[in-house]
């Protein structure tokens, strides 16, 4: 068990909540140790009790992407510090069911579960007759839509073991006893049918046809029509498979908005490893985008102008921005011609610019709208930094000079509109470590190349926004 969910468990148990974890509890294992939700169902009279619990605990709540969700149902996350696991409380007040997608049954179980249960694993579960009602309806109402049975499909085997491990001792006759004093709307010989077909089991065009008919008799029960759950499990499924073909994640944010968090340092520091590993780890949960402010995509006023840069650095080599910013690093002096700082390279300094400030804009926006926003590099207050200001002393020595000059204010302008940063991880290495790295990547860069990014670098500032220092010179698994 995670010392999270054990210090969980431990506090609702000795502070009288009354809940229980009403489903799934043949995998209740891996539930206490994190890989899966923790499905609690509370007394809604200990609502108040147990959200200040989960608070103490540092649980943070969270909503799906769309800001809708099912009612007095709610999602709570906390960091397990010792683990790195985030655990997430599906809390229910009521129990909303049915579907995968839609949950379009509020059942009135909520006192037989919570009356009728027993302990494993320090957690209060229900007893198998009492469970036995909850997954046979759950599994026989996915079988009413071609949608849930593509669902199903994924996990049927284990379906089929959980039916077996509920059954095992035989207590179909008590949960008959349950079905009749708390849904008294479904027919009992119905309920039975049901749950043979789900342990033999019954061909699936059976199964289908049963599933139609406890439908019909939970319709009481149901929280919309059944066009309207239809259309509503339909919006889900193609959500669902379209984030799936995207890549795009989990549609769950924080209710306090989400974060731009930038991983900056010099070359070869395990930014891309790193910003792999977080986009992996948060986005199992949370809707996350991970994003290049290095190398921003074009936007529409520089997709022309980019298009010719290859073939600007194949006619003028010796204007290539690495070039330039190579002599004045060496020479230590600002430009005292206008060669110094070609023409070409201003405005492509200050295209770079503006792609930036659109770039992380348009972040800014989805964070605040929940998304967790990881930036491979961002600009630092301090001038002449990587991925900054680059034309500050070229404003300054070359006043005559009107449209570099134009052009310098320009690009100082959009980095000034640039949003703070939330967060900033602030990733180290020695100059030697960073060398031998960058000497077995695929793609490397020149060795003073490396040496130059790693001195300027090194004093990147960010004011206003908190910075954590991680020396990535130590195992990947310390560093994560």
């Amino acid at each position: 068990m995670l010392p999270k969910i054990r210090n969980l468990m431990e506090e609702l148990n000795t502070g009288g909540i009354r809940y229980c974890h009403w489903k799934s509890n043949f995998a209740l294992s891996q539930t206490i140790s994190g890989e899966t939700d923790i499905d609690l169902l509370i007394h809604r009279k200990d609502a108040s009790r147990f959200r200040t619990i989960v608070s103490q605990l540092h649980f943070r709540l969270a909503v799906t992407t769309d800001g809708e969700s099912y009612p007095s149902v709610e999602h709570y996350f906390a960091l397990d510090e010792e683990s790195g696991v985030l655990a997430h409380i599906h809390a229910y007040f009521r129990v909303i069911t049915g579907e995968s997608l839609a949950k379009n049954y509020r059942l009135p179980i909520e006192q037989m579960l919570l009356g009728n249960t027993r302990e494993m694993d320090s957690v209060r579960v229900p007893t198998k007759s009492a469970e036995l009602i909850v997954f046979t309806l759950r599994m026989m109402l996915k079988h009413t839509s071609l949608m849930e049975l593509v669902l199903l499909a994924r996990y049927w085997p284990q379906v089929r073991q959980e039916i077996k491990w509920l059954l095992e001792k035989d207590p179909i006759a008590e949960t008959i006893d349950l079905v009749q004093s708390c849904l008294p709307s479904i027919e009992l010989d119905l309920f039975t049918k049901c749950v043979e077909a789900l342990n033999a089991p019954a061909a699936l065009i059976r199964r289908v046809i049963l599933g139609h008919q406890l439908r019909s008799q939970l319709r009481p029960h149901a929280r919309h029509p059944r066009i309207r759950a239809w259309l509503s499990g339909l919006q889900k499924f193609t959500s669902m498979l379209g984030r799936r073909l995207t890549h795009s994640g989990k549609d769950m944010v924080p209710v306090c908005g989400g974060a731009i968090i930038a991983f900056v340092g010099s070359e070869a520091t395990g930014k891309s490893t790193l910003l792999t590993e977080m986009k992996k780890w948060l986005g199992e949960h949370f809707a996350v985008r991970q994003i290049h402010v290095g190398k921003p995509k074009s936007t529409m006023l520089s997709a022309g102008p980019n298009l010719i840069v290859p073939a600007l650095r194949s006619l003028f080599p010796e204007f290539r921005s690495t070039i330039i910013e190579n002599r004045q690093a060496c020479e230590n002096m600002p430009p005292k011609s206008p060669t110094d700082y070609p023409l070409v390279y201003t405005m492509r300094a200050a295209l770079l610019a503006y792609d930036r400030r659109t770039l992380l804009s348009r972040a800014f926006g989805r964070s605040t709208n929940g998304t967790i926003v990881l930036c491979d590099r961002y600009p630092s207050s301090a001038n002449g930094a990587p991925d900054s200001p680059q034309l500050l002393n070229l404003r300054l020595s070359l006043q005559q000079h009107s449209i570099r000059r134009r052009l310098a204010q320009i690009e100082e302008r959009f980095y000034r509109e640039i949003p703070t940063p939330d967060l900033v991880i602030y990733l180290t290495a020695p100059l030697d470590v960073t060398i031998d790295r960058n000497a077995t990547r695929k793609k490397r860069e020149p060795e003073e190349y490396v040496r130059r990014r790693h001195a300027r670098s090194s004093d990147l500032e960010f004011e206003n926004t908190p910075v954590y220092e991680i020396n990535t010179d130590q195992p990947i698994d310390q560093t994560l």
